[in-house]
């Protein structure tokens, strides 16, 4: 069964508890009396981890992105009703569960609570797998950019998720230019970020950080950190964004006789 399916499943909510399991319960009909004691501390506590299984991490992950998303929705001020389309383009879920995941999606929408809430549970949940907060905000940039461009408060709205996961910067600037960097013309500033460098480094510096983001992002290593298989292709295409800019990038010093050791 794929992710979503399992997302859609009736004992959901309660499984993950907290604010993201209230919302599932509230959007598909499920009744969730209570929160698990486990999950007591996490609404205020994002810093409170507990052990949780791969599987509950994918499910987290896969609500998480339902939620956020819907939140991301509103923040370039253009309230419509074919997000969820939009949405569906970009994950490729099964047309079958566009209904039930529609219902999370726009319930998300609605809810008073600010997309910090649910942030902070998740980063519970993932504990210190920095592998799943990356691919996390990367699949949040895949859908901001899904329209053509970046508004301002899209952006606003990821860099303060990025911090409520104590995302370093310079992670956070190499998520993002990836989409930004989408020719095979020479853009060494986006190139260096992609692979979190910087022109002043030697090219056996470069080369160790890009085999060294080669390695996090193998597929076994991502599923194995609790990344639904279903984001691995948004995985694999940061992966070939990180070849290609190291290919560009030591490309350009042959050509150019710039190899700094």
């Amino acid at each position: 069964m794929s992710v979503w399916g399992k997302v859609l499943g009736g004992g959901t909510g309660m499984v993950l508890g907290g604010p993201l399991g209230a919302l599932l319960g509230l959007a598909l009909g499920h009744k969730i009396d209570k929160i698990r004691s486990r999950d007591s501390k996490l609404i205020n506590d994002s810093n409170s981890f507990v052990q949780y299984s791969e599987s509950e991490k994918q499910l987290a992950f896969a609500s998480g992105v339902i939620i956020i998303a819907a939140k991301l929705s509103k923040a370039d001020g253009k309230v419509t009703n074919d997000e969820i389309i939009k949405f569906r383009e970009v994950f490729d879920f099964d047309p079958k569960d566009e209904v039930a995941i529609g219902k999370i999606f726009n319930n998300a929408k609605k809810t008073s609570e600010g997309y910090e809430l649910y942030a902070k549970q998740l980063k519970s949940v993932f504990g210190d797998q920095q592998e799943l907060y990356i691919e996390f905000i990367n699949s949040l940039y895949k859908i901001a950019f899904a329209d053509g461009e970046l508004h301002s408060n899209e952006e606003i709205m990821i860099k303060n998720i990025a911090l409520i996961f104590n995302m370093p910067a310079e992670i956070l600037d190499s998520i993002k230019s990836q989409f930004i960097n989408v020719t095979d013309v020479y853009d060494l500033d986006n190139d260096y970020k992609i692979l979190q460098c910087s022109a002043s480094d030697s090219s056996e510096e470069i080369k160790k950080k890009y085999f060294k983001l080669v390695k996090e992002y193998h597929p076994d290593t991502l599923v194995s950190k609790g990344l639904p298989e279903e984001f691995l292709k948004f995985a694999n295409e940061r992966l070939a964004n990180i070849n290609k800019a190291y290919d560009r990038i030591i490309k350009f010093r042959k050509d150019n006789s710039v190899w700094l050791y």
